[in-house]
């Protein structure tokens, strides 16, 4: 098997010899020391097979014995390209194609993120591509260290980063701190009261309680104290106050809506189609129509086998509007006004349960003004932090 492994690489002809005396032609071919295979005779020829260095010194013998040689058959490795023999075209391309994927392969043509969680692929990709770092950049002329360095001061979320190559793919590896502790349970503090209200009930989760169920208090009041004189001795005890006191509060949401607005109407759409190519960007339209437009991005690459081409076409949608003015009606007004005033209901009201609500409507030419009046039941505890000396405070 490994003999005719090594006579098909080096390569080897079939030939035919005849108009000879074939049987001097043999025995001169090996007192030569021609090595020939698979001699056949017939009636008018003889075949066999041997070395391409060896057929071409058989001519001589066989010319001296009255007969030629002629291939019929050639075999091995250097036959396959025979058929581009002059075609050096060929021969280019493909040295060609040798030096432009080794050359290709010393830029980034795919980026991965892997390990973040808190922290987007997004966000790292667009800010390693504001700092130098992106598709179609140059391997050499990346200062790895010293991004990893720009990442590790702009995120507070990263603990680690190491960006490693394989091939022309650059995969980002993120490790994300750990939640801190809230360190404001070692700060003296206060509860006060955000709003005025009617206390309905207290949670003291540190501190001393300062106010009960029904006692009325007013913004800024103190309802959770963190200092306590002792019963005992002279010195005070202070302490990180915290909780929650509840209570009844009446708070009113206004909203003004101006009765002309202005409103976008689409008249247009419009796709451009662009193709990727390595980081190159090469449009596959004439001109992009000018004019006030909402524009949305879409990329498609080739992916095989889980891996990104850097290969794609990119969409481009533009939706060309223009802005009218209109004067709303009674009606209109009111529904948009309302709708504005559940907005922000549920934006400042959330967590709060809501006993009563009433909503005013006053309209005049120019819009409408609507207010919400609510009574409800809200957490009014905020910790407010005690700073002062406690040194003096003892002495």
């Amino acid at each position: 098997m490994l003999i005719n492994l090594f006579r098909w690489f080096f390569g080897y002809v079939k030939f035919k010899y005849s108009g000879g005396f074939r049987e001097d032609f043999i025995n001169d071919c090996f007192q030569a020391g021609f090595n020939l295979k698979n001699i056949r005779l017939n009636e008018s020829e003889l075949t066999a097979q041997t070395g391409i260095k060896t057929y071409k010194q058989l001519h001589k013998i066989a010319f001296s014995h009255g007969g030629r040689v002629n291939i019929y058959k050639r075999k091995g490795f250097p036959f396959l390209f025979s058929s581009l023999n002059n075609r050096w075209g060929f021969f280019l391309g493909l040295v060609y194609l040798v030096f432009f994927v080794s050359f290709m392969g010393s830029f980034v043509w795919n980026i991965t993120v892997m390990g973040n969680n808190r922290v987007t692929e997004v966000k790292i990709v667009d800010y390693l591509a504001k700092n130098g770092f992106k598709i179609g950049t140059r391997w050499e002329n990346i200062d790895k260290e010293q991004l990893e360095i720009a990442v590790l001061s702009d995120f507070e979320d990263v603990a680690w980063i190491s960006i490693n190559k394989f091939g022309s793919t650059a995969q980002i590896e993120i490790n994300e701190t750990v939640s801190k502790p809230d360190m404001t349970e070692n700060n003296i503090t206060n509860v006060k009261a955000e709003r005025d209200g009617e206390i309905v009930r207290v949670e003291v989760r540190g501190g001393w309680a300062e106010v009960h169920e029904g006692d009325a208090v007013a913004a800024g009041d103190l309802l959770i104290s963190g200092i306590r004189e002792s019963e005992v001795d002279e010195e005070n005890h202070y302490t990180h106050a915290h909780g929650s006191v509840y209570a009844k509060v009446n708070i009113e949401i206004p909203i003004s809506i101006n009765r002309n607005q202005d409103e976008r109407i689409t008249v247009r759409s419009r796709e451009y189609k662009s193709l990727s190519v390595f980081g190159m960007k090469i449009p596959l339209y004439l001109n992009k129509e000018k004019g006030s437009a909402v524009e949305t991005e879409q990329k498609t690459y080739l992916v095989i086998n889980s891996y990104r081409l850097p290969i794609g076409m990119i969409t481009e949608k533009s939706d060309y509007f223009e802005t009218e003015t209109k004067l709303l009606s009674d009606e209109a007004l009111e529904t948009l006004a309302r709708a504005e005033l559940e907005k922000k209901k549920t934006q400042e009201l959330k967590g709060c349960e809501i006993l009563a609500e009433k909503v005013e409507i006053n309209m005049d030419e120019s819009g409408c003004k609507i207010t919400g009046k609510y009574n409800c039941i809200q957490d009014i505890a905020q910790e407010s932090e005690i700073l002062f000396d406690i040194k003096n405070e003892e002495e």
